[in-house]
């Protein structure tokens, strides 16, 4: 449940470590509506008409306008979202990939060719996205291609990046990084495997 005393909170007092560490969705509702705020000035509108930040309910509290957002853009999930440097996903555990080999068809791999890059041109092969995937040096093309994969995937898909195709956590995070991609819920989901790299646990080394 939303903690609206959070949310106000984080709105007049923004942590000094916010983009340091997987931010909580009050933080990220925060953020958003800072931002609106000050696209707002910056168009030359009035927040205050517009009911945006202390001005509307979400920050101002009881009696202020209702603020809203649409289903399909709730604040929380409101682009650009910046991944947790690659130093997060480190830790030994991150670093391995899961047991076995990905199937020599890889099935997920074509899926996502068809789903996502169908009208690419020369579209790479699913043995060729399984190497872009892993690669730590993509080449400009490599890095577009992950861009349309990673920046239209469902994310229902991305847990099985690690088990059917075998990419480990990092490498999956690098891809993320290396596509450029600011997509919440790819990096909201990313930042579940996140570990401060001071902080890694007993059980991180197993």
């Amino acid at each position: 449940m939303l903690d609206l005393e959070q949310v106000r909170r984080a709105y007049f007092h923004p942590p000094p470590d916010e983009h340091l560490r997987p931010a909580t969705r009050e933080e990220h509702i925060a953020r958003q509506e800072r931002n609106a705020v000050r696209r707002c000035l910056a168009a030359g509108r009035d927040p205050r008409a517009e009911g945006l930040g202390e001005h509307g309910s979400l920050i101002g509290g009881p009696g202020k306008p209702l603020r809203f957002a649409s289903h399909d853009a709730k604040l929380e999930y409101a682009p650009p979202w910046t991944p947790l440097p690659l130093s997060w996903f480190s830790y030994p555990r991150a670093l391995v990939r899961p047991p076995g080999r990905p199937p020599a068809d890889h099935p997920l791999l074509t899926l996502l060719i068809g789903t996502h890059l169908a009208g690419y041109p020369d579209r790479p092969t699913a043995q060729e996205l399984a190497r872009i995937f892993r690669t730590d040096d993509p080449s400009a093309r490599d890095r577009s291609i992950l861009y349309h994969v990673l920046g239209c995937i469902d994310p229902w898909h991305l847990p099985r990046l690690l088990f059917d195709e075998r990419l480990s956590i990092f490498e999956l995070a690098r891809a993320i990084h290396l596509s450029c991609i600011r997509r919440p819920q790819v990096i909201d989901w990313l930042h579940m495997f996140a570990r401060r790299p001071a902080q890694t646990t007993a059980a991180d080394q197993d």
